[in-house]
């Protein structure tokens, strides 16, 4: 027959300590002198802060109290403003003006009980909106990029774009070359010429024209000066710069040509 197992003694502090731990104080737990001693005392200690504070209130309840009271108290008869009105026949209760058009109660006054600057609050206000455009901007470009339709639109519009300044670039030389043909020394426009061509240097016109920017530029977009320069190579020189070919006369331009635009090329 197996011994018997010893007993436990569920009342024993031995189990009590092994069942909340040696740090627990609570009321009924408390085994130590030590723990004891160390529970009156923070006892003892809370109610003496407690009483001290409902008998000594802080300063910053003191001042916030006398401010409220006097805000909350009417002006004196003492008042040498108070006095002035009442000979002008102002009457207690009664607004202000000839015709006691003016305000009844005076304007309230918004105290600020913090530190900060008068115009941080805007601040805030405006880093959020600031922060809120951003966002917006952010999820078009992402709707943008997630759309294959509006990328591939996007791309397309690139596309022209680059294809047009290259247009405008080899009409303005070809417009050079035709006019120097013709011992001319100026343009018919200012921009029928490539701009280095005036201004010395290649280099000296791109500095120039980030600098400077004539009245012509700023009139003029590009697809709209493509327009103007083509037309004028093909009614002055029967020059198409998509076919690259100097025809004869009008009537062959027209005849040979598949037309006045890259699109007409294209197909």
């Amino acid at each position: 027959m197996a011994e018997q197992e010893e007993e436990v003694d569920y009342m024993s502090s031995e189990f009590l300590t092994q069942c909340v731990g040696k740090d627990d104080v609570r009321p009924g737990l408390l085994f130590s002198h030590s723990s004891k001693h160390k529970a009156q005392m923070e006892k003892r200690k809370r109610q003496k802060d407690t009483a001290h504070q409902q008998r000594f209130k802080s300063i910053k309840k003191v001042q916030e109290e006398r401010l409220e009271e006097g805000l909350s108290t009417a002006i004196s008869h003492d008042n040498k403003g108070f006095s002035m009105l009442q000979k002008m026949g102002y009457k207690p209760g009664t607004s202000l003006g000839k015709q006691s058009q003016g305000r009844l109660e005076p304007v309230a006054v918004e105290v600020k009980s913090d530190r900060m600057g008068l115009g941080w609050q805007q601040m805030i206000t405006d880093h959020r909106k600031k922060l809120q455009e951003r966002k917006r901007l952010k999820k078009q470009r992402q709707e943008v990029e997630t759309d294959p339709e509006k990328f591939r639109q996007r791309l397309c519009n690139q596309r022209q774009e680059k294809f047009l300044l290259q247009d405008l670039m080899k009409s303005q030389r070809v417009c050079h070359q035709l006019d120097s043909k013709k011992d001319l020394t100026e343009p018919a426009e200012s921009w029928f010429w490539p701009s280095y061509i005036l201004k010395g240097t290649e280099e000296d016109a791109e500095e120039d024209d980030e600098e400077e920017k004539d009245e012509e530029d700023i009139e003029f977009e590009p697809e709209v000066k493509l327009n103007i320069l083509t037309s004028y190579l093909r009614s002055t020189y029967f020059y198409c710069i998509w076919c690259g070919t100097v025809y004869e006369d009008e009537r062959d331009l027209k005849q040979d040509c598949p037309g006045p635009t890259r699109a007409d090329h294209d197909d």
